[in-house]
């Protein structure tokens, strides 16, 4: 499916090269040009131009990319939860206990393949481009690119996304409020799973108590996007997550670990509005944090 992308020159691009005001106004990347380049078009007024075309106020900047992912995703009829869509972006909320993409051992039965089933169904065509993933037993909001250049603009430009999750914690930060500033690297014991490390790439989480108890509620914002990094800096703080084995223990209130992304704030592509996109906190959390509480 080829993809259309129209925008309107500003005064500031008056006079200058229009791969300038791609790569600035837009953020595209050589790589997205080349792409642009041999496998699309781009047009300035209706007519086809090289970037090197001189731009002014009040020009109409067209861009045509074909469709030219080669990812093969089956379509499987499995129930999505569709928050948000619009002509580059799909928003939707993940259940627990499914992964995000097919790998050898589960080809089937994944988040991608629900989605290309969405898509099938309409007679779409497209591949499958999951720009924010979550680990198989983590729920909420997963950010799905419908194009090439929107994966590569939110892929590149972290200031367009912010993610937010909610977190049952083992009992309460001594701070309501805070930063966890620790570097991340690989487990060298198991590589399935991460350790807070100086020798770790940078890393830095910002929370905030919102329940505070022998199990406590976390709003927790990525600053960076490390693997399983709010798992791991929750632990390192001494306050794992309810429920999770790997970092924590296992849990009699809840049979995975208790971590939801409940909201996404992004930059709109086209009209570069802001969005914020919420999921409620799933049942099986919300009952934890019951029984937790009356536990207390």
């Amino acid at each position: 499916m080829a993809f259309h992308w129209r925008a309107i020159a500003k005064e500031v691009d008056q006079g200058r090269l229009l791969r300038d005001v791609l790569r600035d106004g837009l953020g595209i990347s050589s790589r997205m040009l080349y792409d642009l380049k041999y496998s699309g078009s781009i047009k300035l007024n209706g007519v086809g131009v090289t970037v090197r075309e001189r731009v002014s106020a009040g020009d109409v900047i067209e861009l045509y990319l074909a469709e030219t992912a080669t990812d093969r995703i089956e379509p499987e009829e499995i129930p999505l939860a569709v928050i948000y869509e619009d002509d580059d972006l799909l928003i939707v909320n993940k259940p627990p206990g499914m992964i995000v993409h097919p790998v050898p051992p589960e080809p089937n039965g994944t988040l991608a393949n629900a989605i290309a089933w969405y898509w099938a169904k309409e007679g779409i065509t497209r591949a499958v481009r999951i720009i924010t993933r979550l680990d198989r037993d983590t729920s909420g909001l997963v950010l799905v690119a419908k194009h090439a250049l929107a994966q590569h603009l939110y892929a590149t430009r972290p200031e367009m996304i912010d993610k937010y999750y909610l977190a049952l914690v083992e009992g309460a930060p001594r701070e309501a409020t805070g930063l966890i500033d620790a570097p991340i690297a690989v487990n060298p014991a198991n590589p399935v799973t991460r350790m807070v490390a100086a020798a770790g790439r940078p890393a830095q989480t910002a929370y905030r108590v919102l329940q505070s108890g022998d199990t406590s509620l976390v709003q927790a914002r990525l600053l960076t996007g490390r693997t399983h990094q709010i798992r791991v800096h929750l632990a390192w703080l001494g306050h794992p997550v309810v429920g999770d084995e790997q970092y924590g223990q296992s849990s009699p209130s809840i049979s995975r670990q208790a971590l939801h992304c409940y909201a996404l704030r992004l930059v709109q592509l086209r009209t570069r509005q802001e969005l914020c996109l919420l999921a409620p906190l799933p049942e099986d959390m919300q009952q934890a944090l019951t029984i937790c509480s009356h536990n207390a």
